[in-house]
């Protein structure tokens, strides 16, 4: 991504919402990894559900995201 060393201040809402998926899917893919490595099943149980939330905040803000594909393709169509 583009993005990676720009300031928060200086993206536009697609670059934020971009760069938080991928933080998201990120911490998501760590707590994955974590739990394959874990020799106990109650602490594999439990990165296994922060993997799942993880998932559902990177779900969540590509909702939010294609929403503003959306609204921006309306906004250009009645530009037109």
């Amino acid at each position: 991504m583009k993005t990676d060393n720009a300031p928060w201040e200086d993206l536009s809402v697609q670059d934020i919402l971009e760069r938080a998926i991928a933080d998201e899917e990120g911490v998501r893919d760590y707590y994955r990894r974590a739990a394959t490595k874990a020799g106990n099943a109650h602490v594999r149980q439990v990165l296994i559900r922060l993997s799942e939330s993880e998932q559902g905040h990177a779900d969540t803000l590509r909702k939010e995201l294609d929403e503003l594909h959306l609204q921006q393709d309306l906004e250009a169509g009645m530009a037109d």
